[in-house]
This record gives C-alpha cells, sequence and structure tokens, in this order.
C-alpha cells in the first residue's frame, strides 16, 4: 500500500495583507444580508426619498436661478407690496424676483424642524449663504427621517443573527483558529451593518450634492458648499457606529437572533414613543399659556430618552442647523456613552468562549 506524502506544502494562494482579515468577515456577511428578498427591497424603497429630493434640489435652483417671468412682471406693476423694499432697492429686478420666489419656497418651511436658520439665510438675501443653508437642511431632513426609518427597518433585518447565530453554533471557536483577533471578529461584524447601512444614507447624499452641483450654473457653488460632503460623512457616522454597536450588543446577549430583534425594535420604538407623548404634553402646555397654538418646538432635553432623536439632534448640529452648543452636549454624551458601554459588553461577549 503506498504512502502518501503528508507533510507541509508550500501554499499557492495569493496572500493578503493581515489588516484585511476583518474585511473578509464583512465580505461573507453583506452578500449573505443581500441574498434576502426582504433586504433587498428594503434597499430599493431607501432611494425613493432620495430621487423625491433630487426634484426639490431642482425647484430650487430653479427658483434661483432662473426667476419667474410673472414674479417679474409684478413687479414692474407694483403688485407685490409684502417686502422691504429699501432692503432690496438696489438691486435689479431679476434678483429682487429669485429673492421673492426662494422665499415662497422656503416660507413653506416654517412648521418644519430646523427651518430657522434656513428662513434667517433667506432674510439675509445672499444666494451664497441661502444655498448652503437649504442644502444643509434638505440633507440632514433626508437621513433624520425617511433613512432613519429605514436605518431600523434594515438594522432590524440583517443584525439580530449575527452574533447570536455564533453563538449558538460555537462558531467563535472556528473564528478564533485562524488568526482573528477578537477586535478583528468584531470589526469585520460590525462593519457588515455599516457599508448596507452607508448605501442608503451616505451614498444618496453625496449623490444629491453632486446632483445639485450639476444644476448650478458654475463652478463657484463649490466654493459655497464645499463642507457639505464632509457634514454628510460625519452625521452618517454618527447614526451608523451607534446603532450598529447596540444591535451587535442585543445580538450577542441571545442564541435566538428573534429575541436580539425584539430587543432592537422595543428599545427604539418605545423611545419615539415617549418621546412623542413627552413632546405632545410640552405643546399642550405652551399653547395653553400662550392662549392659541405655538409653532413646534424640538428642543427639549426629553428627546434623550428617545435614540433616535437624540441622533437627529446631533445630525442637525453637524449640518450647522442647531445652534446652541450646550444643548447638543447631552446628546453626543449619551450616544458616546452606548458606544463604550455596547463595545465593552460585546468585548466581553466574544472572549466568553476563549477564556479560562
Amino acid at each position: 500500500m503506498p504512502i502518501h506524502d503528508v507533510g507541509y506544502r508550500p501554499w499557492s494562494g495569493k496572500l493578503t495583507a493581515p489588516w484585511t482579515r476583518w474585511w473578509k468577515i464583512t465580505e461573507a456577511g453583506v452578500a449573505a444580508a443581500l441574498k434576502s428578498r426582504w433586504v433587498r427591497r428594503a434597499l430599493l424603497a431607501s432611494w425613493i426619498p432620495a430621487v423625491y429630493l433630487a426634484s426639490v434640489f431642482f425647484f430650487f435652483e430653479q427658483a434661483m436661478e432662473k426667476p419667474d417671468q410673472e414674479v417679474i412682471d409684478q413687479i414692474h406693476i407694483g403688485a407685490i407690496r409684502d417686502i422691504d423694499w429699501d432692503e432690496v432697492g438696489n438691486q435689479s429686478t431679476a434678483e429682487i424676483a429669485r429673492y421673492i420666489r426662494t422665499r415662497e419656497v422656503l416660507n413653506r418651511m416654517e412648521s418644519l424642524p430646523n427651518s430657522k436658520s434656513v428662513l434667517a439665510a433667506a432674510e439675509e438675501g445672499d444666494p451664497r449663504v441661502m444655498r448652503n443653508r437649504v442644502w444643509s437642511w434638505l440633507l440632514s431632513m433626508f437621513l433624520r427621517y425617511p433613512q432613519g426609518i429605514m436605518t431600523l427597518l434594515i438594522v432590524g433585518l440583517i443584525v439580530p443573527p449575527l452574533i447570536a447565530r455564533d453563538v449558538r453554533s460555537r462558531a467563535f471557536l472556528l473564528y478564533y483558529s485562524r488568526p482573528i483577533t477578537r477586535i478583528e471578529y468584531l470589526l469585520g461584524k460590525m462593519a457588515i451593518p455599516a457599508v448596507i447601512l452607508s448605501l442608503i444614507t451616505l451614498v444618496p447624499a453625496l449623490g444629491l450634492y453632486i446632483f445639485g452641483l450639476l444644476l448650478s450654473p458654475d463652478l463657484s457653488v463649490i466654493a459655497d458648499t464645499w463642507d457639505l460632503p464632509f457634514r454628510a460623512i460625519l452625521a452618517t457616522g454618527v447614526c451608523v457606529i451607534p446603532v450598529c454597536l447596540l444591535s451587535l450588543l442585543f445580538s450577542s446577549l441571545t442564541q435566538e437572533s428573534r429575541f436580539a430583534g425584539f430587543a432592537w425594535f422595543a428599545v427604539w420604538l418605545l423611545g419615539v414613543v415617549v418621546w412623542g407623548v413627552i413632546y405632545g404634553q410640552n405643546q399642550l402646555q405652551l399653547a395653553y399659556a400662550a392662549g392659541g397654538a405655538v409653532p413646534p418646538t424640538f428642543d427639549s432635553q426629553w428627546s434623550l430618552v428617545s435614540i433616535y432623536s437624540t441622533i437627529g439632534r446631533v445630525q442637525s448640529w453637524l449640518f450647522g442647523l442647531e445652534t446652541d452648543v450646550a444643548s447638543v452636549v447631552p446628546s453626543i454624551v449619551v450616544l458616546a456613552l452606548i458606544c463604550v458601554i455596547s463595545f465593552v459588553w460585546l468585548y466581553r461577549r466574544v472572549s466568553a468562549p476563549v477564556r479560562i
């Protein structure tokens, strides 16, 4: 009976850098997540608000650059009276018409959150400042509202089984038998939802910014809005990092992914409901004290009970819409605590199988 050589053989495969080991976990996780029909549908649906917002960019730029002839005619016959002619008297008719048209567009934002700075920029009459503020406001609303809801859904679909499945199958032993450290394991798992969430937040936000540049009359607009891509990256990180760490923490605490999914939806939705009740009560008290309806206020520190509202407040500050730094500091502290506590607990959980 022949005896075959079972000794060591040279490796003929492709070698990769050691610092990219965690990316293999991410690649496999993203590919597995995209096999789900529901995940693909959610990704497709998450781009619909971006298409709608692109039309808002279009109409705003049209109002900025091509004043309506009807408005110009009304200026000539003196039909427009609710305007400070002393303030705009030195401007041309086209510039005055542009100011009126953009003011009509912005006045519709009065009842929406964080619109005060946008309206203040409109009153200044500087088109460069107005464009920066309006683009910031549109990107902030895009990341906070439609994409915030889609973040809740997509994280609930893909994150719960990521670590819970490894806890149930004891896959840690397989991971750690390879040159994978616990930090690399966590980084690879965390990057799975981070990559998918970036596809519904950062990528369309940057796409909207580029679309706005294409609609603009010249490249000087870049000098007015160069900071917005960096603000969008920071705002995406403020959402993605705590969300990924917290959801992975829930996944590590159980062997059943459905329990982790329930915990994620319960914490997120319960916080929104509690904040909504407190906010509604606060508005009723203000209306009663004022003897009538009052403009909506969104600056109560009770919003800290909601992770969604806490992230939204920090994002608004990053886009320059929240000017009171002192009111944003508690939200930053809360998000930092969520990240630190979640990471420390996660590290302990994934270290348990190899702890002696």
